[in-house]
């Protein structure tokens, strides 16, 4: 039985959520105190700056980007299928984009309540942009 179109939509979305928030999440852990290690705390004021001004520049160029991704009832279906994908694809990245401030709370902090408000974002994030048939055709009639 060959997947539907929608499924492996939704599948990808899934995938890219989940990679992503343990791309971030690993990141912050290797590079960070960890779980709790002690220690004095680096400075971490010109790093928050320069991943807010980071954050800002790749969402609004993700934002851009994502704009002139528009459906064409004159392409063929597959074609408007990869299109719909990709701006989804662009979406999901910035709204994950979203869940990096818990991790740097969690950096400066270390309480583990900061992982568990970064994973419960995540999810809800994942679970509010959730592809399905009847989004995808009012991206499409849009």
């Amino acid at each position: 039985m060959p997947m539907t179109p929608i499924r492996l939509t939704q599948l990808l979305h899934a995938g890219q959520f989940l990679l992503q928030a343990l791309l971030m999440a690993g990141l912050v852990l290797w590079t960070g105190r960890g779980l709790g290690k002690a220690g004095p705390a680096p400075s971490l004021g010109p790093y928050v700056v320069l991943t807010g001004l980071l954050v800002v520049l790749v969402g609004s160029s993700l934002y851009a980007l994502s704009r002139y991704l528009r459906p064409d009832l004159r392409r063929p279906i597959r074609e408007n299928r990869r299109v719909y994908r990709c701006r989804q694809l662009l979406h999901n990245s910035l709204l994950g984009l979203l869940s990096l401030p818990p991790l740097l709370l969690y950096q400066l902090s270390a309480e583990a309540l900061h992982l568990f408000y970064f994973g419960l974002l995540c999810a809800s994030l994942a679970a509010l942009s959730w592809p399905t048939h009847s989004r995808y055709q009012r991206w499409l009639l849009s």
